[in-house]
């Protein structure tokens, strides 16, 4: 079976964790994607990260789209296998962010969330970006 042949995970086919780091008042971090299915799945595009509130309610943020192009765009993932996208978050001046993050591409999934939960509260840019999934493995 050809890469482009491979179907698309659907959420139970993937667990996502995310680590963020202080960086200068905002966050970079790391969105990891491991495949816990027994089938290799294709993972498109570059996620989107919606942060959630202690509330159980996904935050106002706004997502920077980034125009590099990546060919193709995605990666495909056997039984196991993991795959990182870097995120990066400004700042933030609203409710407190919450340990899970509503991750989409092609599905839609909560990953649990390490390290800082939320940029220094300021006002700001309140954007997340985040480039594309590349193997770990």
């Amino acid at each position: 079976m050809s890469p482009d042949e491979i179907p698309e995970a659907v959420a139970g086919e993937l667990a996502f964790s995310l680590r963020w780091e202080a960086d200068g008042g905002g966050l970079r971090g790391e969105l990891t994607a491991v495949n816990v299915s027994d089938r290799p799945v294709r993972l498109s595009g570059k996620p989107g990260v919606t942060p959630v509130g202690t509330d159980g309610l996904p935050l106002d943020t706004l997502t920077a789209v980034s125009l590099e192009m990546r060919e193709p765009g995605y990666v495909v993932l056997a039984p196991g296998e993991r795959a990182t996208a870097p995120v990066w978050w400004g700042a933030w001046d609203g409710p407190p962010a919450g340990d899970t993050a509503r991750i989409t591409w092609e599905g839609e999934a909560e990953a649990d969330v390490t390290g800082p939960l939320q940029p220094e509260r300021r006002e700001g840019a309140t954007n997340l970006s985040s480039s594309w999934f590349a193997r770990a493995d």
